[in-house]
């Protein structure tokens, strides 16, 4: 138990211990940070001459202290003092001045000494060995004349003003060229006295047009008394005043603003914190900038940075700057001014015053007459618009009553339909029946009721426009043929959809197509009879050659019955011969039978070299004897097509006649003719007849396909027209174009079996034109 007590004893004594070896290193780290927090703190002693509220030294001072705080905060310790010298000028207060400060400074010694004004200036020249030797200074709110030069050269800098004297009256004189008089301001002070001589000096090359009169030997009541009874072209220049003549000191800024109150005359100044105060303005010295650049390089020297890289600054004047009240007094004319001048304190106009309150009130003026003018046009505008909609009503009735123009109306939302008169009558019904969307359904044709019904569903969900062509039912067995067509409306105010459209009458146009098809069907016909009549010649050659096989073979087997009885075989190969021959004409005459016959039209899957083949066989003979040659170049493995075979027969046809006649005045051993048969993409076969001819002119490419133009002297201009439908009908084209030798080439294509061929004819009604009979 003994051993366990003197443990836990240790055990405390060891912690006890610990705990105050803690808190001594604590005291002695936070100690420690007071101590280094109290030797970062910099040191500013500030000299003044004239206290720290004398202007124009305070803009100095308080531009000075506040940027310099502003960049050290709590790191400055700034201490002023002043040597009032507007007060206390004898030379034994200096002294007494130098033990004052001897003393101040046993316990306070500054890191940095700034005098500012020329005052000040001096006294820190002159006592800177026994009072703050090795310390750095910056000279500031001074003119430079009243710094000697080696007093810079010492650990120390500038920043001041360089006066330009001579431009306080060229100011003067710009904004009022006939001035005569002017009366200059200056104080009793020894710096005073000092600029007077200075402004002497500067002033004399003025004199032959300017008088110049120094006030600096009267009181301010005097000179308030002179001033309020100026002669005319008199100007007032307020140079410094700190004291006057009767040993008065003075705040110059409030000097200023009482001078101003009596003057007779305008009043100039130096420095950019009295424009306001009364001064007309010009090139004025910115001492706030000064005071502001000083501290800066304060900020930097006692960041540790070495005076030597600080050369003296002068701070020049400002732009031009000017007070507008005072130029108005005066009425001195802002076009007097320098270029590029400021002019502040413009007073505001009626207008700047009182800006939103006047557009306030002519927007309410102008809003209401606006509304009493809208509503006035709008009034007109209903009366017109009202006129217009019933003169549009009536010319819309008369029109459609004219030209018996069905109009319809239907909304989607409940069904509704409307209807005029003459969609009632071209429908069947009465002027007063009761007409829905079933009952106009009802009347339609059977064979078109569901495809214009699939029509309908397939365009009215996507708001798409239709039209279509379909037969009606009438009550009395009546069967007439319409055009609708319609458009989908979106009713203003979420109202729905709605459709309309307009009906026509077409049933005569219907039947000036059957008979206009009736027509070129008969038309295609009689080219083929035509062409068929060009190859007579050749077909009876073609049809020659297996009679006269036939007649030979018979009169060989006549001879061979009435002989001696010969070998059966041989008669046997006789008879084969008569047969073969038979077929040979019959298939000659079946080709022509073909190509001249009437019949349906027939859209089948066709063999594209099969086509071929046979027009070869058929136009051989005509090749023979026009001593032409024909060559072939067709893929064996084309796709099949789709179409009619006969209709496709005429256009090779007449493709390879038109050929043969254009070659025909060529050498013989020119006469050469291509027909080319390929595969054109994935989708299109492309047939192609090409000669040696002398081709065409641009200006028969551009009408050789329009009906009735020929190049032939016995043609009629009706076979590439002809053909360029057929081909079209069958989702092709054709085309012409010149050789790059001699020549012409003639393409046309046709689609692949299986690719969607648009159609021509409306579906419901009979085929096309070229559904004709062969």
């Amino acid at each position: 138990m003994k051993r366990e007590h003197c443990a836990r004893a240790l055990a405390r004594a060891w912690v006890h211990g610990v705990v105050h070896g803690l808190c001594l290193v604590l005291c002695f780290v936070a100690i420690s940070d007071v101590r280094a927090e109290e030797e970062q703190v910099k040191r500013v002693l500030i000299v003044h001459s004239f206290g720290s509220s004398a202007p124009p030294f305070t803009t100095h001072s308080t531009a000075f202290e506040t940027t310099l705080t502003q960049e050290m905060g709590k790191r400055v310790d700034l201490d002023q003092v002043s040597l009032d010298m507007a007060r206390y000028a004898q030379p034994d207060m200096e002294e007494v001045f130098v033990e004052f400060l001897h003393k101040r400074l046993a316990k306070w010694q500054p890191d940095l000494v700034v005098p500012i004004g020329s005052p000040a200036g001096r006294f820190v020249v002159k006592f800177r060995d026994r009072l703050f030797p090795g310390t750095p200074v910056i000279y500031t709110g001074m003119d430079r004349r009243t710094v000697p030069p080696d007093a810079i050269t010492r650990n120390a800098t500038f920043v001041g003003e360089d006066f330009k004297l001579t431009g306080l009256v060229e100011d003067i004189l710009q904004l009022a060229p006939d001035t005569t008089n002017i009366e200059v301001i200056l104080g009793a002070t020894p710096l005073e006295r000092y600029w007077t001589d200075e402004f002497r000096r500067a002033f004399e090359p003025f004199a032959d047009r300017v008088s110049f009169n120094f006030l600096n030997e009267l009181s301010f009541d005097q000179m308030l008394r002179r001033l309020s009874k100026l002669p005319p072209h008199s100007f007032i220049l307020l140079g410094l005043f700190l004291r006057d003549a009767a040993g008065v000191t003075h705040n110059e800024d409030e000097a200023l603003q009482r001078l101003h109150a009596v003057a007779n005359a305008p009043i100039n100044g130096l420095y950019q914190n009295q424009l306001g105060l009364g001064i007309v303005g010009g090139r004025l010295y910115q001492g706030e900038l000064e005071g502001v650049e000083s501290a800066r390089i304060a900020v930097r020297v006692l960041g540790g940075e070495p005076m030597s890289n600080f050369p003296p600054m002068l701070v020049g004047t400002q732009q031009p700057r000017y007070d507008w009240r005072e130029l108005r007094r005066w009425n001195i004319s802002e076009s007097r001014l320098p270029p590029g001048s400021v002019i502040e304190f413009r007073q505001p106009t009626v207008w700047k015053r009182y800006q939103w309150w006047i557009i306030g009130a002519l927007a309410i003026i102008c809003l209401q007459a606006a509304m009493i003018v809208a509503l006035v046009v709008q009034r007109r505008h209903r009366r017109q618009v009202e006129a217009d909609l019933r003169e549009s009503q009536q010319v819309m009735e008369l029109a459609t009553s004219a030209g018996e123009l069905g109009l319809w109306s239907r909304d989607l939302t409940d069904g509704g339909v409307w209807a005029n008169a003459s969609l009632r009558s071209l429908f069947g019904f009465g002027a007063d029946d009761a007409v829905h969307f079933e009952d106009l359904l009802r009347r339609v044709h059977p064979d078109d009721r569901r495809r214009m019904l699939l029509e309908v569903e397939n365009t009215q969900p996507a708001a798409m426009p239709f039209d279509g062509e379909f037969r009606v039912l009438l009550p009395n067995g009546t069967e007439r043929w319409l055009l609708a067509k319609g458009r989908s409306v979106v009713e203003p105010h979420d109202r729905g959809l709605r459709r309309m459209g307009t009906v026509l009458e077409i049933t005569e146009r219907k039947h000036a197509d059957a008979e206009l098809r009736r027509n070129r069907e008969e038309l295609a016909h009689v080219t083929r009879i035509t062409t068929m009549g060009e190859l007579a010649a050749s077909l009876a050659h073609e049809l020659n050659q297996p009679l006269t096989a036939i007649l030979s073979n018979a009169q060989a087997a006549q001879r061979f019955l009435s002989g001696k009885p010969s070998d059966i075989e041989e008669g046997r190969e006789i008879l084969h011969d008569i047969v073969e021959d038979n077929k040979r004409a019959g298939e000659v005459i079946r080709r022509m039978r073909a190509l001249v016959k009437k019949g349906e039209f027939d859209f089948s899957s066709i063999d594209l070299s099969d086509i071929i083949q046979g027009i070869m066989s058929l136009v051989h003979s005509d090749a023979v004897l026009r001593n032409l040659r024909v060559r072939l170049d067709v893929d064996p493995d084309l796709p099949p097509t789709r179409g009619d075979k006969i209709q496709l027969q005429q256009v090779l046809l007449n493709l390879l006649l038109n050929a043969f006649e254009a070659m025909k005045d060529c050498p013989a051993d020119k006469r050469d003719v291509s027909v080319r048969a390929e595969l054109d993409g994935r989708d299109m076969l492309q047939i192609s007849v090409s000669d040696h001819g002398t081709g065409l002119t641009s200006d028969q490419l551009d009408k050789i396909f329009q009906p009735f133009f020929t190049t032939k002297r016995e043609g009629l201009g009706m076979g590439l027209s002809i053909s360029r439908s057929i081909v079209e009908a069958h989702g092709g084209r054709l085309w012409a174009e010149n050789n790059a030798d001699h020549g012409a080439t003639f393409y046309f294509t046709l689609p692949v079996t299986g690719v969607a061929v648009e159609q021509k004819e409306d579906p419901t009604g009979p085929r096309g034109w070229l559904a004709a009979s062969k």
